[in-house]
């Protein structure tokens, strides 16, 4: 029977494939601490990480095998610390592909015709000054330019979607998508400078964070919309808020925060910035999905064979000899 660490209280549909093992992890909706993390990850032989899990915890791990990330995006694991210990670390981006699309085209299309701005000021302004020919006009989507900054599982849905609605499709990715179905591979300065409206997908890395600056936001046409479900650091909200405020983009949908959950108070001030609280997996369906495929990654690397998404592969050998050594 393997010990299998949960940092986070997730639902517990993921317990049923893991029934014939020890499963610690916290009341639903809570969160072990630091002090509690390095309580029990030393005789751990799994951990379904669903939040920061660093160098100093794998530095504390004594038997650990695998580190399955509760989704996508695993900047908040050190994989560097866990390649270096024969550790696999994997994600599950099938699972969260459809729910954050479905987030994603929800901010376009409310950004695009002011449905949020809309629906906020109807409960306080007065109907006259709403209601009418002419007033209050948005974008159309229809035979409009929709650019993708990372044309991966979650880019390439919103592109299908963006097809579907008439749009032309731009994107900018390090390698050209295997299905273009008619989207056009374009640089990331052609994109931000033709595109309609841009839609955030690019994972957050080193040469990403920060990747819409001024200089990039400078190249947006004045009636254009951004939005990002990927992660807050991509873009620079102090540009966006400046951009915005002068009138230079028609507006912003936003999923995802540099210093979450804080929210920069000054974007809350603009009736044209869509905002929701990241939640593009936050779906009971999508959550239940993430845990089962994250069970199910480390039920295989317990096994000894390499699960699905690794996404340290450096580290397979090492983990082999380890596997090997303890199954002597």
């Amino acid at each position: 029977m393997a010990k299998i660490l949960v940092t986070h209280g997730i639902p517990d549909h993921y317990k049923m494939l893991l029934a014939d093992h020890q499963v610690v992890s916290p009341e639903r909706l809570n969160a072990f601490s630091d002090e509690e993390l390095r309580r029990y990850v030393p005789d751990a032989d799994a951990v379904l990480a669903c939040g920061a899990f660093s160098a100093r915890h794998i530095e504390d791990a004594k038997r650990l095998s695998v580190i399955a990330n509760y989704g996508a995006g695993y900047e908040h694991i050190d994989v560097g610390a866990a390649s270096a210990g024969g550790i696999l670390v994997t994600n599950t981006p099938d699972e969260t592909a459809y729910p954050t699309a479905e987030v994603a085209i929800g901010l376009l299309i409310s950004a695009m015709r002011r449905i949020g701005e809309l629906n906020l000021r109807v409960r306080t302004e007065t109907p006259e000054s709403l209601f009418g020919m002419g007033k209050n006009m948005g974008m159309g989507l229809y035979g409009s330019t929709l650019g993708i900054i990372g044309m991966g599982h979650i880019g390439s849905i919103v592109a299908s979607f963006g097809r579907l609605m008439g749009m032309r499709i731009l994107y900018c990715n390090r390698t050209q998508a295997a299905d273009e179905n008619g989207a056009v591979r374009v640089s990331l300065d052609e994109l931000m400078a033709v595109s309609d409206a841009v839609s955030v997908h690019c994972p957050l890395t080193d040469e990403t964070a920060g990747l819409l600056g001024a200089d990039k936001l400078r190249l947006m046409k004045p009636r254009s919309v951004l939005v990002n479900t990927a992660r807050g650091a991509i873009v620079d909200y102090d540009s966006l808020y400046a951009k915005l405020l002068e009138n230079q983009l028609f507006a912003a949908g936003l999923d995802v925060f540099a210093d979450e959950p804080h929210i920069p108070a000054k974007l809350l001030s603009l009736p044209n910035v869509i905002i929701t609280p990241h939640i593009g997996t936050n779906t009971l369906e999508a959550r239940n999905a993430m845990g089962s495929a994250a069970a199910s990654r480390i039920l295989e690397a317990l096994a000894g064979r390499v699960p699905p998404n690794v996404v340290n592969p450096e580290a397979i050998p090492a983990w082999r000899e380890t596997v090997h050594q303890r199954s002597e």
